[in-house]
C-alpha cells in the first residue's frame, strides 16, 4: 500500500491560492500547529528501538484500542541482509515527551539573553524551559530546550552547551529554533543533530524537522540537515555507524559519506502496510508528491488546526520551498524550473 491515491482533489484551486506564497524563503515561525498528528493519514514511524543488536521500528496503520492512548501497530526489523521483516503486531511504543521528562541538565538561566531579547520571560510564571533530552560528544553535553506552549505558557527554544571538565556553560539560542522544543537530541559525525516538535494543549505536533551544524555566533552554520522528510521528530538513535530519525513522514539513515568534507547521506523509508515489503526507500520529493495527491488526505475533516492536507502544504511550502516551487510549476503544465533558479 503506497501513499498514493492518483487523485487530484482540491489541488487546482490550491495551486491557484499559493502560486504566490510558495516562494517564499522559510523564515516565517510556523508554531501554534499544536495537535497531535493523525497517523493514519500519513506514513508514520513512532518509535525506534535495539532489540538484540538489531534496528526495529515501529508503523502503523495502527488500530485504536478500547483505551484511547493506546494502538496496535506493527515491528518492523532491519535484519543482517538489510531486509525489513514484520515482526509483529504489538501495542506501539511511547515515549515521555521531552517537555515532561525529568530535567538532564540544570545549568543556571542565561538571564542576560533573555533580557535582552524575550524580556517578558523574566519573572513571568507562565514561561517554562525544561532541559529534558541530553547528548555527550567532544567533552561536551549538550541539552535541548523544550516548553509547553498552550494555555498562556510559552518559551524559548534553544541549545545549551556546557563542558565537561569545566563546567562552563554556553547557550545557543538559533533563530531556527527560537519557537519549537527540541524533542531528541544525538551527537553524531562530529556535530549535534536536533530533533524538534511543538507542545501544545492538543498533543504533539509538527516542528520544522531535523536541525545540525556546528554553532557559531549563535547560529547553526552548517546549515539546516534539509534532506530529511518529516517535520515532527517522534525518536531518534545511532546505531551501527548510523544516526536513525523517525517522523510522522517515515524513517531516515544518516551516514557520514565523506571525512574530508564532513558530508553526510541521507536514506529514506516509508512503511508501506504490505508484509512481504514492509518498508520502501523513497526520495523526499515522491513522498511529498504522493501526499498532496492523496485523495485520503485531501478529504479528511479538519482539527483545531485547520485541514490536515492544508497544514501539511504550508509546512512543506514554508521549509522546503524549491520542492513547491517545482511542484506547483509541474500543476500548472510549466517546464521544470532550470538547476538553480531560486524559487525567490
Amino acid at each position: 500500500m503506497a501513499y498514493a491515491y492518483n487523485n487530484g482533489m482540491n489541488l487546482r484551486s490550491l495551486v491557484l491560492v499559493s502560486t504566490i506564497a510558495a516562494v517564499a524563503v522559510p523564515s516565517v515561525s510556523l508554531a501554534g500547529w499544536s495537535c497531535g498528528i493523525d497517523g493514519s493519514l500519513l506514513p508514520q514511524v513512532y518509535a525506534i528501538e535495539i532489540v538484540d543488536d538489531q534496528l526495529e521500528v515501529y508503523v502503523g496503520p495502527t488500530e485504536q484500542t478500547k483505551v484511547a492512548t493506546k494502538r496496535i501497530g506493527s515491528a518492523v526489523a532491519l535484519n543482517d541482509n538489510g531486509d525489513w521483516t514484520v515482526q509483529s503486531r504489538i501495542e506501539m511504543p511511547t515515549r515521555r515527551d521531552s517537555v515532561y521528562a525529568e530535567p538532564c541538565m540544570n545549568p543556571p538561566p542565561d538571564v542576560e539573553w533573555l533580557r535582552t531579547y524575550k524580556p517578558w520571560s523574566l519573572g513571568n510564571p507562565n514561561f517554562e524551559q525544561r532541559i529534558g533530552v541530553c547528548a555527550t560528544g567532544s567533552g561536551k553535553q549538550w541539552g535541548g530546550i523544550s516548553f509547553y506552549g498552550g494555555e498562556g505558557s510559552g518559551g524559548v527554544g534553544g541549545i545549551v552547551e556546557q563542558d565537561v571538565e569545566t563546567g562552563s556553560t554556553r547557550y545557543h539560542r538559533p533563530s531556527a529554533l527560537l519557537d519549537y522544543s527540541t524533542s531528541h537530541l544525538e551527537y553524531f559525525g562530529g556535530r549535534i543533530w536536533i530533533g524538534t516538535a511543538w507542545y501544545g494543549e492538543c498533543g504533539t505536533g509538527m516542528g520544522i524537522g531535523v536541525l545540525s551544524g556546528e554553532f557559531a555566533n549563535n547560529e547553526l552554520y552548517a546549515g539546516w540537515a534539509m534532506e530529511g522528510c518529516g517535520f515532527l521528530v517522534s525518536d531518534m538513535l545511532v546505531h551501527s555507524g548510523s544516526l536513525w530519525i523517525a517522523t510522522e513522514l517515515g524513517l531516515s539513515k544518516v551516514t557520514k559519506s565523506d571525512e574530508r568534507f564532513n558530508k553526510f547521506k541521507w536514506t529514506n523509508y516509508v512503511p508501506t502496510g504490505d508484509n512481504d515489503h514492509p518498508m520502501r526507500e523513497v526520495s523526499c520529493d515522491e513522498l511529498y508528491e504522493e501526499l498532496l495527491q492523496s485523495a485520503k488526505l485531501a478529504s479528511a475533516p479538519p482539527n483545531d488546526d485547520g485541514y490536515p492536507y492544508g497544514v501539511l502544504w504550508q509546512r512543506i511550502n514554508k521549509l522546503r520551498p524549491n520542492f513547491a516551487w517545482q511542484y506547483i510549476r509541474k500543476l500548472n503544465g510549466l517546464a521544470p524550473a532550470p538547476e538553480g533558479e531560486k524559487s525567490e
